[in-house]
């Protein structure tokens, strides 16, 4: 019977952080902002499970709060919101960090996998 209870734990726990994961790849992809904006665009990757926003000012993890849509800009104590189509797809984000208010426009620019591939190269930069 503990076989059976801890089978079952272990498949609910793998499940769990699937479907994490996967409700958080939609927000993955370019973002484009509008020139005069302090980065010009951003790549938001999921590695790890760890969603990560990446720009040439540097990168930082996004991390969920209880709103829907709304995640805590780590390294930089701000909040990125992102927005939705009539559809209910992710169109768009608008990043709040200290007096900087900014909203950019999701673009098919970039693949998910050269994303990725980008990652550790901008880290590098930092």
């Amino acid at each position: 019977m503990k076989h059976y209870f801890l089978t079952f734990f272990v498949l609910l726990v793998f499940s769990a952080v699937n479907a994490q994961t996967d409700s958080l790849q939609q927000y993955t992809g370019k973002y484009i902002f509008p020139e005069g904006s302090p980065v010009t665009e951003i790549g938001v990757v999921l590695e790890n499970g760890l969603l990560t926003a990446t720009s040439a000012m540097g990168n930082s993890e996004l991390k969920n709060t209880d709103t829907k849509d709304v995640f805590e800009v780590v390294a930089y104590g701000g909040i990125a919101t992102f927005k939705r189509s009539a559809e209910g797809k992710v169109n768009g984000v608008q990043i709040q960090v200290q007096d900087v208010n900014m909203e950019g426009t999701k673009t098919e620019g970039l693949a998910y996998a050269e994303l990725k591939v980008m990652l550790p190269v901008l880290r590098l930069r930092n």
